[in-house]
């Protein structure tokens, strides 16, 4: 099958995307949202920060296709030719990260009304921060909609408790590196720490944060994105899902954007349901096989294969299920 080019409405955004239909109208299968990660990242899981391909998106769509599953992925809003629609850069403020779960609420309503669509087989693949939205997908008032989830390198706790950890190692790297003075890591410790005051208590960053603080996002543009975002408990999520639902986790010792440890947290907070957990030694954050390699970031755009450590035991739970 072939991608076919559509469009969906979510509120005033129209949203660009791929879909895949692999049954006849006759024999309606199961199919599958895919959910791209955080950032301007598009519906192949390519990055307009990283010049290259990355295409993991487009590897999950494939994998289903295989096994004869449908499946839908489409440009969030700032990515590829969604892009911004109708808003400014100067309103992006004021959207929250509910903007994001309600398109892909709104993408499962579509992928639900296609011909060869079991409405009552639908599932969710989520990466990294799209598995936050796959949760919050599952566990709405809605949620029954959604049969069983995927989640692919997800984020796993708090989103501003992960960036907080991924900060610290920043600054101790630089610091044992001889390259920032143990006195102002101190000062970037303190300011991140009532940033996350700020976006827990009040929604709002301080207006005097230090630059390289800035430059990981926290500005006030990505104020209300962050502080709903973080209100998100993943493991509290996971813990309202249907006991009995199939759900897959994916992680890898050499992703460094993803701790394993709290991956692990997640899979014990996912014990009342039908849980696969895929561990994998030489994948990357974007499950490409870096081999014995240490992973650097760059190899996300290398022309690498991808992981069979993750695409051959997710293969088998779509199968076990569908």
């Amino acid at each position: 099958m072939s991608d076919t080019e559509i469009s969906f409405q979510s509120g005033d955004v129209t949203l660009y995307g791929s879909l895949r239909l692999a049954a006849s109208p006759d024999s309606p299968a199961p199919a599958a949202l895919i959910l791209a990660g955080s950032g301007p990242t598009d519906r192949n899981g390519d990055s307009a920060l990283l010049e290259g391909d990355i295409g993991t998106l487009r590897f999950i769509a494939d994998l289903l296709e295989n096994q004869g599953i449908s499946s839908l992925r489409y440009d969030k809003l700032g990515s590829g030719e969604t892009a911004l629609g109708d808003y400014e850069i100067e309103d992006i403020a004021d959207l929250g990260f509910n903007t994001f779960v309600d398109a892909a609420s709104d993408g499962l309503d579509y992928l639900a009304g296609q011909p060869g669509v079991d409405p009552e087989r639908l599932f969710v693949v989520g990466h990294s921060d799209g598995a936050v939205v796959a949760l919050a997908l599952a566990t709405a008032k809605e949620g029954t909609r959604v049969s069983a989830l995927a989640l692919l390198e997800p984020l796993s706790v708090r989103l501003l408790d992960l960036l907080t950890t991924q900060i610290h190692r920043q600054l101790d790297a630089v610091v044992g590196a001889g390259q920032l003075p143990v006195e102002l890591a101190d000062e970037l410790r303190v300011a991140l720490a009532d940033a996350v005051e700020s976006l827990r208590s009040e929604g709002t960053v301080p207006d005097d944060l230090p630059e390289p603080l800035q430059n990981a996002g926290l500005v006030h543009a990505n104020a209300k994105a962050l502080a709903e975002e973080d209100a998100l408990d993943p493991v509290a999520l996971v813990a309202a899902l249907p006991a009995g639902m199939p759900v897959l986790t994916s992680c890898s010792d050499k992703d460094i954007q993803v701790i394993p440890s709290d991956v692990a947290a997640l899979d014990a907070a996912l014990s009342h349901t039908a849980l696969t957990s895929v561990r994998m030694r030489n994948a990357n954050f974007v499950l490409k096989d870096i081999g014995e390699e240490q992973s650097t970031g760059a190899d996300y755009v290398a022309p690498l294969p991808y992981s069979a450590e993750f695409a051959e035991p997710f293969t088998a739970w779509v199968r076990s299920f569908s």
